[in-house]
């Protein structure tokens, strides 16, 4: 009787476990929609669409990871869409850090708090080029001077708040010069086509999704936040003595409603690392000039913090 009740206790204990391991071992269970809040075609698009299929490569169930684009306010449409999201794993946003934190820094209404949201990674980071077009008169960065001291500079933004908004008015303040902010573009491939094409005269535009465009010679950069430069030929606003430009980068973040359980933001944090160090990603991160920065969760939150510390210093140069 007694052996019976033991083999009994041991049955139920097997059953519970059981009953408790799928539970827990069960995310994901279906699609995960992946929120970009920009247009097609721009970097934190392209970013997404290299990492997507290793992030379900990694994930422990296979699941599809479907990619909308929810582009408008600067990004801001898309996270606040994300941000009010079920805090269940199967919402995720790519975010633009500073061009999410901006808006409520000056005093601007916005439904999210990015000391709430839950920080899964960071894909990449990326520096700041003061550009001209390939064929304009302006070489150099002395000239680009000669030229703002007699002409207000136009140069295209996404909108109030975005990061080509921020990032403008920065280089305006410190490089001391009368600015123009020349609105309605929808991303970063649209700013740099309206440099090309000579629409604005110049642009601040971030190195990575330039570059493409800098090898072909249809982009010229006259400086780069990033010290030393990645660019032989182009010096980093340090060594022009811009000490204040040293360090602006964009950081491309991966975050997730607020409230998320630690478990799903354990899984989705550590499917974003693997598929970040995948060898077959990293080569085809290379093959199109994309390289990754990665961070998990703690990191990228603690990134944030820096970064809000960062433009705290350049407030009041970011009213409008």
């Amino acid at each position: 009787m007694i052996a019976r009740l033991r083999l009994g206790a041991v049955a139920a204990a097997v059953a519970l476990v059981g009953l408790i391991a799928p539970a827990q071992a069960a995310y994901p269970e279906r699609h995960i929609t992946f929120v970009i809040p920009f247009s097609p075609g721009g970097g934190f698009d392209t970013y997404v669409r290299l990492v997507a299929p290793f992030l379900e490569k990694h994930l422990p169930n296979k699941i599809n990871v479907i990619i909308k684009n929810v582009p408008g306010a600067g990004g801001r449409k898309g996270l606040t869409e994300v941000y009010r999201a079920k805090p269940d794993g199967y919402t995720i946003v790519i975010v633009n850090v500073p061009g999410a934190m901006v808006p409520p820094l000056v005093g601007q209404k916005v439904d999210y708090d990015l000391e709430k949201i839950t920080w899964l990674a960071r894909l990449s980071i990326d520096s700041y080029l003061l550009t001209v077009a390939g064929k304009s008169p302006i070489k150099s960065y002395a000239e680009f001077k000669t030229f703002a001291a007699s002409n207000p500079v136009k140069v295209p933004s996404t909108g109030s708040g975005s990061t080509a908004n921020v990032m403008s008015k920065v280089f305006f303040g410190v490089l001391g010069i009368k600015g123009q902010l020349v609105s309605g573009y929808k991303g970063t491939k649209e700013m740099t086509l309206s440099v090309i094409r000579g629409d604005t005269p110049a642009g601040i535009l971030p190195s990575e999704s330039t570059r493409k465009y800098i090898e072909s010679g249809d982009i010229r950069a006259l400086l780069t936040t990033e010290d030393p430069s990645d660019y032989p030929a182009v010096p980093s606003a340090k060594s022009l003595g811009l000490a204040d430009l040293d360090g602006l980068f964009i950081h491309r973040l991966i975050a997730a409603p607020p409230g998320l359980p630690s478990p799903i933001r354990k899984v989705l944090s550590d499917a974003f690392a693997k598929a970040m160090n995948d060898p077959a990603l990293k080569a085809a991160a290379e093959k199109v000039q994309r390289p990754f920065s990665p961070l998990d969760g703690a990191q990228a939150e603690d990134a944030v913090k820096k970064q809000l510390a960062l433009y705290l210093r350049f407030k009041d140069q970011l009213k409008d």
